[in-house]
């Protein structure tokens, strides 16, 4: 074959190996095989790569490690500073493994691994911070603190932070980007969903904590309750605008609030859209005689004055949580009860109730289905005179 060479080879010992050369169309890689229908497969993946114009010396490729791709990729590309410190801590963690080495296996072993960790304290840490109790979490079998381990979204962030790097670097230097490990390996959950709604009185010492912030304390108080009875995600609450709360008092039940898609965490959705949100009586009261009161001359947004962000926001909310003594509660969590009571006492359906919340799988919408379940038995019966 013209341009191609199968050389046999026998060594000391009598094991056989054959020395593949390709030389076409400006093309110069050689490959040691240990069978001769492996060395014909080479050529053809080489003749392959040749006719779609791709780079098929990638012997120097494979023995890259991959520090050195995640340094080219962070060198070649604007990331935002938390990828940048993931790349960076990837680095170190996994950086001497030769792309060569990077399979599905040890991929997997990795994942697991750090699924398994838990999370270190910082090395300059003089005391534990009073509202992440030392970087533990309580057992859900024991009942006892135990160090806390990295989440599974946590983890998802470097298992996409690594597939990123590789296939930018595989496109960038025209070979082809090794997809096994990634396809064998699912990305760990985004979140995992929690089932806290709030306790028996619970809400009130939640109220009774903004008292002790030094400062919103009413501001505060307005936003958990539009919480509480919104349905909507935190990120979206601080993007509302006062023009997008719709007050009809000729008739409240025509009441509104408008959320525009671009507001949620779901924009990029292929069913996203822009939703209505209908005011239950209480909610609507709250808004006309105490919320509206907040509102300032020139003001546009109704909370996002006061909090930047959802992650400032949560991280404020922990210290009411202590104030108030309400443990594992997250300000998302206040979501979860305004969904559950359109559950408990509503005879709307699932799909009237994303309408409102904006979920677009109603799969997500399931586990709230035992809240109804003393409701089937009626309807089951309804019609038995």
């Amino acid at each position: 074959m013209a341009g191609k060479l199968i050389t046999e080879r026998v060594g000391v010992n009598g094991d056989v190996s054959f020395l593949v050369r390709v030389r076409e169309a400006g093309v110069a890689v050689s490959k040691t095989c240990k069978t001769k229908k492996e060395a014909e497969k080479f050529i053809r993946d080489v003749k392959s790569k040749i006719d779609r114009g791709e780079s098929v010396d990638i012997t120097k490729i494979k023995k890259l490690t991959l520090a050195q791709i995640f340094t080219e990729y962070l060198k070649h590309n604007t990331v935002a500073d938390g990828k940048r410190y993931d790349l960076q801590k990837l680095k170190l963690e996994i950086g001497s493994v030769p792309l060569g080495n990077f399979k599905a296996g040890t991929f997997a072993l990795y994942l697991k691994t750090k699924l398994e960790q838990k999370v270190p304290d910082q090395a300059t840490k003089k005391k534990s911070h009073p509202l992440y109790d030392g970087r533990k979490v309580v057992d859900e079998k024991t009942g006892q603190l135990v160090q806390k381990t990295y989440s599974e979204s946590t983890i998802r962030k470097l298992y996409y932070a690594i597939k990123t790097s590789l296939m930018w670097h595989a496109k960038h230097h025209d070979y082809t980007f090794d997809r096994k490990p990634f396809d064998e390996n699912s990305p760990p959950k985004a979140w995992i969903p929690r089932d806290r709604i709030l306790e028996a009185g619970e809400l009130d010492r939640l109220l009774d904590a903004t008292d002790k912030m030094y400062v919103k304390q009413e501001e505060w108080k307005c936003l958990l309750l539009w919480q509480y009875y919104s349905c909507m995600r935190a990120g979206e609450s601080l993007l509302l605008r006062w023009d997008e709360i719709h007050l009809n008092g000729k008739d409240p039940s025509h009441s509104y609030i408008f959320v525009p898609k671009e507001n949620t965490k779901i924009a990029d959705k292929k069913n996203a859209e822009d939703r209505k949100v209908p005011l239950r009586p209480e909610f609507y009261h709250f808004i006309k005689d105490r919320l509206m009161k907040l509102k300032k001359p020139g003001q546009s947004l109704v909370f996002g004055n006061y909090w930047a962000s959802s992650s400032v926001l949560s991280g404020r909310f922990k210290v009411i949580c202590k104030n108030g003594k309400v443990t594992n509660f997250k300000i998302h969590d206040l979501r979860h009860c305004a969904v559950s009571w359109y559950f408990v006492n509503t005879n709307l359906t699932d799909i009237e109730i994303s309408k409102i919340s904006g979920h677009i799988e109603l799969s997500t919408l399931k586990r709230y289905a035992t809240l109804r379940h003393s409701d089937i038995g009626a309807k089951l019966w309804a019609n038995e005179s």
